[in-house]
């Protein structure tokens, strides 16, 4: 799916998109968040995020901002382009899981895909096959 996505925004003129992006749109909050806590909640190394906070930052897609909460720390944000990306990117995810859809419901499954992929998630998590 992250492939799919990566091409799909790609050609809709966010160049330079890269898989590895996910994990921070999948973890950012909408007023920004420390780049400890993004790492943590995509269980990656500080170092790891930090190079993707970067790439994405050359790109124009975040910035770093002071925490007003504490001013010796800073928040990884979006930058209007990078919300701009993250608008997209959700609608190019619901496009795929309908298609994604429509070939499980001709394949004669009936079920709603997403609860097909999080049953899938959640035995993997419990180790079940």
């Amino acid at each position: 799916m992250i492939e799919d996505l990566v091409g799909r925004l790609q050609a809709a003129g966010f160049p330079g998109v890269s898989a590895s992006f996910h994990p921070v749109f999948e973890n950012i909050d909408a007023g920004g968040t420390r780049l400890t806590t993004l790492a943590a909640r995509a269980g990656m190394t500080h170092q790891s995020m930090g190079e993707v906070v970067d790439a994405l930052r050359e790109r124009g897609y975040v910035e770093r901002r002071p925490d007003p909460s504490d001013g010796r720390a800073r928040l990884v944000c979006l930058t209007d382009e990078g919300s701009r990306l993250a608008r997209r990117a959700l609608r190019e995810i619901a496009a795929i899981e309908d298609e994604w859809h429509r070939h499980f419901a001709e394949a004669g499954l009936d079920r709603d895909l997403r609860s097909v992929l999080e049953d899938a998630v959640h035995r993997t998590a419990a180790g079940r096959p």
